[in-house]
């Protein structure tokens, strides 16, 4: 199966893909002819029962409003029962376009213009986006990194926590893009915070299912059972499966006065709409995923060690801080540049590679840069052999 996931098909037409529009490679770097390793998503291609389901319904020929039934929502309450630990009931389920709709949705919904909004950064840089652009304030808990291991400042998060104009954390667990899968001990402490000082919990967990085999990923709906439900968590298969263009993303919490306020925004703002291809990709990828991702995830977790030993033998000076989950690596080249300048002169314009600097993730971020890793392994070692050869002439 790994060789499959080592496979680049050069015959697909990617012009209208984010990740290689040239549009958007030119506006992100600076150069439209640049190996794009940016965007948190997939080169691999899907799962063969996936591609045969969708045949089927494109087969149907007819296309019209379809809704999400039971049926449809059973696989991936079982997906999560089995393979997390975390009970999803069906009632609490809502669905939506995209993770980051629901947690603008939410965010909006449920503060107030001016509060403030709690993120670990540096970390995704659409949540201080979304909380500046609904006209909210960036609270930011920065993690540490201590002896290769990101670190959160619990004393500073209860100071902020307690604040009583910050209403809400937005968690991403696990976290992009430092790789941390947040230990059971880590997210109780932030839960007892959060609760004791009535702060909503807003957890991202689009990543939770690549994980890699040390770690254990810990739903923090699970975590909050027996202590609040002032909680809701986001979820979407897109990044497990490599199918964000296709399916939407849901919303669960366990509080029925939480999910009424949710399902009303969505209706209000007509978030919600399904469509048959998206509904037949997420029956099939909860029903019939589990051995495929396992294959994907060993692949991935080959990656890493591999770009691991690479760096440590022939680019020393560039170090990985080597992930636990998501198929994001960040990379710290604090040891051959001073400032964004010189690394996006060492990156974009020598080495030719897109991948996204540190700083776009917030305070902690300076020196670093985020790289996608969720291609065929030639790729991404074809990349740091072009950083490996623009290094060797300084």
């Amino acid at each position: 199966m790994a060789a499959k996931f080592d496979k680049y098909k050069k015959d697909i037409d990617r012009s209208t893909f984010v990740r290689y529009n040239k549009d958007y490679l030119n506006n992100n770097f600076g150069i439209p002819d640049i190996a794009p390793f940016w965007v948190a998503d997939s080169d691999f291609i899907v799962m063969p029962e996936l591609v045969k389901a969708l045949k089927k319904t494109a087969k149907r020929g007819l296309y019209p409003y379809e809704l999400k039934t039971p049926a449809i929502k059973q696989p991936l309450i079982d997906w999560y029962k089995k393979r997390h630990k975390v009970e999803i009931k069906m009632e609490g389920l809502l669905f939506t376009t995209s993770v980051n709709t629901g947690l603008a949705a939410a965010i909006d919904e449920l503060t107030t213009k001016g509060d403030g909004i709690i993120i670990q950064p540096p970390v995704y840089q659409a949540f201080k986006s979304i909380i500046k652009n609904i006209g909210r304030k960036v609270v930011n808990n920065r993690l540490s990194l201590k002896n290769g291991v990101y670190k959160i400042d619990f004393t500073d998060l209860e100071n902020k926590a307690s604040e009583k104009n910050n209403t809400a954390m937005l968690l991403c667990s696990p976290h992009n893009p430092v790789g941390r899968v947040w230990t059971k001990k880590e997210l109780e402490k932030i839960a007892d915070i959060c609760i004791a000082n009535d702060v909503l919990m807003l957890t991202d967990e689009i990543h939770a299912d690549i994980i890699y085999s040390n770690s254990t990923f810990i739903g923090m709906t699970e975590v909050y059972k027996e202590k609040s439900d002032n909680i809701i968590m986001f979820g979407s298969a897109g990044k497990s499966f490599g199918i964000p263009g296709l399916v939407d993303s849901f919303i669960y919490s366990p509080n029925p006065i939480l999910k009424k306020a949710m399902q009303e925004r969505i209706m209000r703002f007509h978030l919600g709409k399904s469509n048959a291809f998206g509904n037949t990709a997420l029956k099939t990828v909860y029903k019939y995923g589990y051995k495929w991702l396992d294959t994907k995830t060993a692949y991935l977790a080959k990656t890493v060690n591999t770009i691991d030993e690479y760096l440590k033998k022939n680019i020393p000076s560039v170090t990985l801080v080597k992930p636990e989950g998501t198929y994001q690596v960040w990379l710290d080249f604090n040891k051959v540049t001073k400032n964004d300048k010189e690394l996006k002169s060492l990156l974009y314009e020598k080495a030719k590679i897109g991948i996204t600097l540190g700083t776009e993730y917030g305070i902690g971020g300076k020196g670093y840069a985020r790289m996608n890793i969720a291609s065929p392994r030639p790729m991404i070692m074809e990349a740091l052999k072009r950083v490996e050869s623009v290094l060797a002439k300084k």
